[in-house]
């Protein structure tokens, strides 16, 4: 009898969790303050990439601050290289998944304010357009403050400012 108990309520426990599947529209992994690799690492990024899971129904919104101090500067000036490293882990979060990753522009990526803030964030913008894939994207777009709505789900819109 416990034996019938136990396999009747493994049963139970596994249809709950592909109902709560099944229903779920849409997981957001919101990221802040990554434009920083520690020891050649983001422990952030590394602890959300274990959330993503195979599915498309999950979106990582990178929330600005993608690269810290100067951005990323063109690629034959000092600190291109790392600058590019840590984007490409941000932009390589999902790899191999169906999510979805948006990047939003932070102060640092407008260069804090200083000189060739424009510049610098469109450089930001076309590296991570075009060195992720498809599902990688960077919005708002050409230094625009927005908003973009972007639908998540038939229920679920997300709107991007930068403000």
């Amino acid at each position: 009898m416990p034996r019938i108990f136990v396999i009747i309520l493994s049963l139970l426990i596994f249809q709950s969790a592909f109902a709560q599947e099944d229903s779920l529209q849409a997981r957001i992994i919101l990221i802040g303050d990554a434009g920083k690799l520690n020891f050649g690492r983001q422990p952030v990024v590394d602890a959300a990439r274990d959330l993503i899971g195979s599915g498309d129904k999950t979106i990582v919104l990178y929330l600005g601050d993608n690269l810290y101090k100067t951005n990323l500067p063109e690629d034959n000036f000092p600190g291109y290289q790392a600058a590019k490293d840590v984007l490409d882990s941000q932009i390589n979060i999902a790899k191999g998944t169906k999510a979805k990753v948006i990047f939003i522009p932070g102060n640092h990526d407008w260069t804090d304010g200083g000189r060739n803030g424009l510049q610098n964030l469109r450089r930001q913008e076309t590296y991570i357009n075009s060195h992720g894939d498809k599902n990688v994207q960077f919005m708002p777009t050409d230094g625009c403050p927005g908003p973009v709505a972007y639908s998540v789900s038939k229920d679920v819109v997300l709107v991007l400012y930068d403000s």
